[in-house]
């Protein structure tokens, strides 16, 4: 009887000891996250392999849920969240009812070593288990959908352009080359229009109103032009344009910052209209029954989507006709002012700068050069780092305008951004202004008095490594307030938004003359054979810009512009 109970022991032991290794095996292969959330909302055991690398942690044992959630989510998200999941786990367990699963799909936000963020998709599902002592304990299963939900974005964005194509072609069919092309321009002058207005000074609440008014006007005319050729995409972002200009109406008073969102919606227009476009001169090839013109039509030069090109008056011809005067020097050839295209990147920082400037009583003029030579892949990435460059140079870098004359310098201040292609592949973003330069000191208190860093690091700190305190999240010189800017969020965004698409960024400064910002962009993966050919052309510096020197020259208030020193490197 003994030896037969020790044997029974023995293939019990082996029994588990082979269950064991068997979880072990499978938690261990697993792609995808698995732990279990015990009644106290703590993460045990059993846990896959896969769970902790998923969400960047190392160990998640006896993490509670909400705090592994926190840093991912939204506060709001996060609430929600928790609250539903409480409430399902507090149910009664069934014992005859089917396994009810709590599934919900997330975007989360995944820490980087360095401070940013990668974005993800994840689909949790919990599924309630019955565990002894522990009642409303439940398994999460975690998938990583990132990938998948990225394809499908594209593919969405894909058919939206697909759909907008065959709208064109199918208004231009039926109204006719020549009056959908008038509607197009009609559309393209209120937009015009719209700019125009926006600009215009403005400091008590009548001069306030009447913008308000007369941009609903031109917005309303888009939208219904929208509607006439049938153009979705166009009459919806204008309806948008439209209930923002319409709560603003609703405002007691209103003031300059209430008009400076209304450029990031100008801006989604802009962009409407130059797709539309640009999908108008592929889509008018195919329009061959548009009905032919009339046999006694003049004969009326017209671009390929139908628009009447206006001849040059002819006085200008004749003036360039003119022999010069004997003996008189030849004249040096001036480049005129050049208008940026409707809805481009340049036009979009412009007018940008254009309303902070406005905002903040001051006088810039940005100028741009090789925009249109950036990637697809690095555009959202280049408009989001130049806003905040923008921003951050016109409201802490740029003087007013009676300081920088009392300083030597043009009432207007210069912001140049120029985006180069090198030959190696890799690009970059140059980013400068001429404005009052950073403080090292300044910037040292700042962060101090935030407590951003101790006062005996800010001592220890070389002025070089002072400078890049301005990255940090937190960071300001203002007081506090709503926005992100006042928040200390700005160079923090542009951090983040470099690290994300694995670039590096430096920055150099001289301190009353200028600031100057490098974004290095790694290589991508290019068709066609122009992958560097325009690196050569685009590879001159930013105008005026002084050399930089050699290694570890200080940034000492009263170092020359040539001693400026190579951009400090910001991890």
């Amino acid at each position: 009887m003994f030896m037969s109970l020790k044997r029974h022991e023995r293939e019990n032991q082996a029994m588990v000891a082979a269950h064991t290794r068997l979880t072990e095996a499978i938690l261990n292969h697993m792609s995808q996250g698995m732990f279990l959330i015990d009644a106290n909302d703590k993460i045990q055991p059993p846990m896959s392999q896969a769970a902790a690398p998923l969400f960047r942690q190392r160990d998640l044992t006896n993490i509670s849920f909400a705090k592994l959630l926190q840093p991912l989510v939204s506060e709001r998200t996060l609430i929600a969240l928790c609250a539903e999941l409480a409430q399902w786990r507090a149910e009664p367990l069934q014992p005859d009812a089917p396994p009810r699963i709590l599934h919900r799909d997330l975007d989360v936000r995944l820490p980087k070593s360095d401070g940013s963020f990668d974005t993800g998709h994840f689909a949790f599902d919990f599924h309630r288990t019955d565990v002894a002592g522990q009642p409303g304990s439940c398994l999460a299963w975690i998938t990583d959908h990132s990938e998948l939900v990225q394809q499908t974005r594209e593919l969405d964005d894909a058919h939206a352009q697909l759909a907008a194509q065959g709208a064109i072609l199918r208004a231009i069919l039926r109204m006719g080359r020549a009056r959908f092309a008038a509607t197009l321009q009609r559309t393209d002058e209120s937009m015009t229009a719209i700019h125009a207005i926006l600009k215009k000074p403005a400091r008590e609440q009548a001069a306030f109103r009447n913008k308000l008014e007369e941009t609903l006007d031109e917005v309303s005319r888009i939208r219904r032009e929208g509607s006439t050729m049938q153009i979705v995409s166009l009459e919806s972002a204008a309806r948008r344009f439209e209930d923002s200009l319409h709560e603003l109406r609703g405002r007691n008073t209103l003031s300059g910052s209430d008009f400076l969102p209304l450029a990031m919606q100008l801006d989604e227009l802009f962009s409407e209209l130059a797709l539309l476009q640009s999908l108008t001169k592929t889509a008018t090839a195919t329009a061959t029954t548009a009905p032919a013109a009339p046999a006694d039509a003049p004969n009326v030069p017209m671009t390929q989507n139908g628009t009447q090109i206006l001849a040059a008056p002819k006085f200008f011809a004749q003036a360039a006709d003119v022999p010069p005067l004997p003996g008189a020097e030849a004249a040096v050839p001036v480049e005129l002012p050049r208008a940026a295209p409707a809805g481009s990147l340049e036009h979009t920082l412009t007018s940008l700068a254009e309303h902070i400037a406005l905002e903040q009583n001051k006088s810039v003029s940005l100028h741009c050069r090789g925009l249109h030579k950036i990637p697809p892949a690095y555009v959202r990435a280049v408009k989001n780092v130049a806003i905040q460059l923008i921003r951050n140079a016109i409201i802490h870098g740029i003087e007013s305008a009676a300081a920088r004359e009392a300083a030597g310098k043009p009432a207007t201040g210069l912001l140049h951004i120029l985006f180069i292609a090198l030959p190696d592949g890799t690009f970059e973003l140059r980013f400068q202004d001429d404005g009052c330069g950073l403080d090292p000191e300044q910037i040292r208190n700042v962060a101090v008095s935030k407590e951003l860093i101790s006062a005996e690091s800010a001592a220890a700190m070389r002025d070089r490594q002072a400078i890049k305190l301005i990255f940090k999240a937190g960071y300001t010189t203002l007081a506090e307030s709503g926005t992100d800017m006042q928040r200390g969020a700005g160079l923090a965004l542009v951090r983040r938004y470099v690290s994300d698409s694995g670039g590096k960024i430096a920055l150099a400064s001289h301190l009353g003359s200028e600031t100057r910002f490098r974004v290095s962009l790694p290589a991508i993966a290019r068709q066609g054979a122009d992958a560097t050919a325009a690196a050569a052309e685009h590879a001159a510096p930013l105008e005026d810009t002084a050399p930089a020197a050699a290694a570890e020259p200080s940034i000492a208030a009263d170092a020359g512009p040539a001693a400026m020193p190579d951009p400090a490197k910001v991890a």
